[in-house]
Parts: C-alpha cells; structure tokens; sequence
C-alpha cells in the first residue's frame, strides 16, 4: 500500500546528502490487528468487571528469533489500548505483556497457500502475577518480518503467492550475501549496509561475518562510536526504515514524525551517524551497557544488539513510480545503542511516495 509521506532531506559531514522521509502513521496490518486486541481487551475487562487500567510490559520473540521487534509492538499496543479508552500507566492493577514468533498461516481463508505472520500473543495478569487471559493475533505483511528481525529480499512484481513462498524459503535459508564489507540481503540485490567506527576523524570498516543461522554478524565494543552506511544502487529512489535496537532513529525527534524513513538518491549511499534529534541537532550512536541504552529508556529489555534496515522505492508524488513497482495505493544482555556526543546535521523536508518492501537487512553486534 502506498502513501504520500513528507520526506526529511538531511545534510552529513559525512557525505553529501541523506534523504530522510516522515512516516505521519504505523504500519496498517499492524495498527489493523492490535486495534482488535485491544479491542478484545477491553471487552474482557467489561465482562470480568474488572478496571480499565494497566501496565504495559515487554513484548518479547522467541529465543531463536533473538528479535527486538517488541519495542514497536508494545508501543503499538499502547496507543490502541488508549484509543480504546483503556489507561496505560506504571501503577495501574491490571498488566499486559506478550510474545511473538513467526508462523505460517493463511491469511484469507480462499488462499491456496500460507503466508508468513507474526503471532502476538498478550497475557493478561492481575497485581499478583496471576494470569487472567491471554489473547492470541496474527500480523501479515512485511511488518512481520522487520519486527522478528529477517534479511530478506523479495522482486516487487511477483505474485503474493510468489512472494510468500519467497519469504518462507529465505527465512529458513537466509540469503544474506557478506561482500567485502557490505552486508546484502542477497547476491544481486541493489542494497547493503555497513557499519564503520569512528576514531577521530577516521571511519574504519568493520568485517562482518555470518553466524550459523546466516545472520550477519559484526565486532563493535563498548565505547565504540559507529556509524551506519546504508546504500542504494538501484536505479530509482529509495526510503529505508532505520532501527537500532528495535528503536527508530527518529525516537526522540522534535520536529519530525518519531518513525520516519531515510531516503537515498539512485546509486548514491549515506552515512548515519546518530540519533535524531532536531533539523540541526542528533547524537551520536555509541555502545554503552544496556543500563545506559535508548532501548532501555523506551522499555525494551529482549533483543538489542541488532541494526536493521527496510528498503522500498519511493518517488516525488508529482513523478512516475519505478516501473517495476506495483500498482495501488499504497538471552542477558551485554551491549546495546545508547546517545553519544552531539552532532551536527540539517534538513530539509520534501514529499514522496512509498512503494512496499523489497528488501530487509538485519546486522547484529551482540550475540
């Protein structure tokens, strides 16, 4: 599904230019299924009588998924469940927490084949730990997969069920493709990331590797200060959803939409070196202990030590779209991401539109 976005133009001393774009909402199959949660929730407390109000905890993947996309999950939650007329606070009598995995399932019930969801299952318990309900859902779409953390990659103009058959096949069999120092969703992708640390004014490359699940892997180390290179060699415009540690870049945004994407011109790359903050003002990404982290700060306590990145075509709303795009609308934790030094960088905002996923990279940096 495409949407228009406004679309952040951001000016590095790193290089050139970064081209950010503002997400003004969530994803909808996610919004679509924690609505009915919540939802569900809440028709649970009417029948039991009890007290709409609660604590909302860590939604957390499966130790095999080693996922951190229950930061997004539990925030999700939270503002359907207040949507819903349901108070979220940290002294409520009543606590939500949950777990995910990734499964297969029919999405409509006229498939003639299964399609990869995540399912979220919500446990309620009352102020003794004891458990009162849980509530099991299941979201499609390529959400899915940026929230259990997969590298995949996927043409645009196969079938849905191509498409699914695709995504089960590579999350079994990962094809994630280590070139020099690139990590690439596959072989003849248009996409990687790399990471580099900062030593002075000096930015050296880390060498990732791929563990046994075909996971890449890389070496940095508390204190390190690191910067995210993210690059586009396709021929048309691309918009990147950047997370680290489950946490959008944009987190702490003031004057920008708090899940923004980057954008990056056809055949160009960019460097990310922090946190955002204002038009002039981010910090920097450094290791420190979780204790120090934003993951942390924003409640996730499963799942740090990953940097992902989510590429889709995007195009200026007055221009055509890529010609191969649809058509539509559109374990104990050692180290983590915490704010660094400040930095200095500007933006300019711009429209765009957004294509569906293509590819999903996940570099991981605690095992």
């Amino acid at each position: 599904m495409l949407h228009i976005r406004t679309l952040t133009l951001a000016f590095s001393f790193f290089c050139s230019c970064t081209l950010l774009s503002s997400v003004a909402h969530a994803d909808p199959l996610l919004d679509q299924g924690l609505k009915k949660m919540a939802t569900e929730i809440g028709q649970f407390l009417d029948e039991e009588g009890l007290p709409k109000h609660m604590i909302v905890g860590d939604f957390t993947g499966t130790p095999k998924l080693k996922a951190s996309g229950g930061i997004e999950i539990s925030r999700a939650i939270v503002e359907q469940l207040e949507a819903a007329g349901i108070k979220v606070s940290d002294d409520g009598p009543l606590q939500l927490m949950g777990k995910f995995k990734l499964k297969e399932a029919k999405q409509h019930l006229q498939d003639d084949f299964e399609s990869l969801a995540l399912e979220i299952e919500a446990l309620i318990l009352d102020s003794e730990d004891e458990e009162l309900a849980e509530l099991p859902i299941s979201v499609f779409g390529s959400i899915a997969l940026q929230l259990a953390g997969q590298t995949v990659d996927v043409p645009p103009k196969a079938s849905e069920k191509q498409r699914q058959e695709t995504l089960i096949h590579q999350v079994d069999h990962p094809p994630t493709k280590i070139d020099n120092v690139k990590t690439k969703p596959s072989p003849t992708s248009p996409f990687s990331m790399e990471i580099f640390v900062l030593k002075g004014n000096q930015m050296s490359p880390c060498k990732p590797e791929l563990d046994s699940q075909s996971r890449s892997f890389v070496q940095l180390n508390k204190g390190d200060e690191y910067i995210v290179r993210l690059t586009n060699d396709a021929s048309f415009e691309a918009a990147v959803t950047l997370t680290i540690d489950g946490v959008n870049m944009f987190v702490d945004a003031q004057d920008a939409p708090k899940d923004s994407r980057l954008i990056i011109y056809p055949g160009t790359h960019v460097d990310i070196p922090g946190w955002y903050f204002t038009k002039t003002h981010s910090k920097a990404f450094e290791i420190g202990g979780y204790e120090e982290s934003v993951a942390k700060r924003v409640g996730n306590s499963t799942g740090v030590g990953m940097i992902t990145a989510a590429f889709s075509a995007s195009w200026d709303p007055k221009g055509p779209r890529p010609s191969d795009e649809p058509g539509g609308k559109s374990k104990s934790i050692n180290k983590a991401t915490k704010q660094g030094r400040d930095l200095d960088k500007n933006y300019v905002q711009l429209d765009r539109e957004f294509g569906q996923i293509r590819s999903i990279i996940t570099v991981r940096y605690d095992r």
